[in-house]
């Protein structure tokens, strides 16, 4: 695990007390919400919002969990997908739903294996400790998004929403609002995809994304939940905030947010 002992703890029984404190102190409540938003960061700043997100899915067990989240390099390419069949974290292992992986690689050219890429990636990795303590053992499909063109966006939304699965599938979308910057380049960001979340319905993001000059990587996987998440539901920002950090020795600011996709 890339992000064991770095971005949340590796000991069962403090990655448990700490997942029991989060869900126990959030305050979101059940929404039922089909599409989720959490941000992906260490579980001492992201850990509250990643409960909100959860939360906002109901107690019921989904029969699946589509994740959605950018690669660690901000690179153009396909959706990727991993080889393996379960993900470790230190609860357990949630197995991977591999046929339906293989269902998407044969509808779209641009769903592409890509086992190295999962190895290194910890923006889906951080989500599953806490996917694993609230809803057990559940399937989960867990696909790379990284920066899509225009004309690879639509079918790549197309065959996840033509995908003929049983049972109930939940979305869980991993992303930040903004990348690593100073406070105000960040916090201008967050604005900017806040805005472009709340304005478009649907597919009508499309358009607008494209004139975004400079999008954070989390873009793609934001804009592809919005659209999966459909006309007839709006963005919930449950809770939102920033943290400074430090990378490479630079001093910097992340915008975090919990959002739910509500019908009506």
């Amino acid at each position: 695990m890339v992000g064991e002992d770095i971005y949340f703890p590796g000991d069962p029984d403090v990655m448990r007390y700490n997942l029991q404190q989060a869900f126990r102190e959030s305050p979101v409540t059940s929404e039922d919400a089909a599409v989720t938003v959490a941000p992906f960061g260490a579980y001492r700043h992201s850990l509250p919002y990643i409960a909100g997100s959860l939360k906002a899915m109901g107690t019921k067990r989904p029969d699946r969990i589509i994740i959605l989240a950018p690669p660690d390099s901000n690179s153009a390419g396909d959706v990727m997908l991993p080889e393996s069949d379960r993900f470790a974290t230190p609860l357990g292992t949630l197995p991977v739903e591999t046929d339906t992986l293989e269902e998407l690689r044969r509808r779209s050219r641009y769903f592409v294996n890509d086992e190295i890429a999962h190895l290194q990636n910890h923006s889906i990795e951080v989500l599953l400790p806490a996917v694993h303590y609230y809803f057990g053992c559940v399937p989960i499909l867990p696909l790379l998004i990284p920066r899509l063109t225009i004309d690879q966006l639509t079918p790549v939304t197309d065959a996840i929403a033509s995908i003929q699965i049983p049972g109930e599938t939940r979305i869980l979308v991993g992303a930040n609002l903004s990348g690593f910057a100073p406070p105000r380049e960040a916090e201008g960001t967050a604005r900017m995809m806040i805005r472009l979340l709340m304005t478009a319905r649907g597919t009508g993001i499309t358009g607008n994304i494209a004139t975004f000059e400079n999008p954070p990587r989390s873009a793609w996987p934001l804009a592809l939940g919005h659209i999966l998440a459909g006309e007839t539901t709006r963005p919930h920002i449950l809770s939102r905030g920033n943290f400074e950090t430090e990378y490479e020795g630079n001093a910097g600011t992340v915008v975090f947010a919990s959002i739910a996709y509500i019908r009506g």
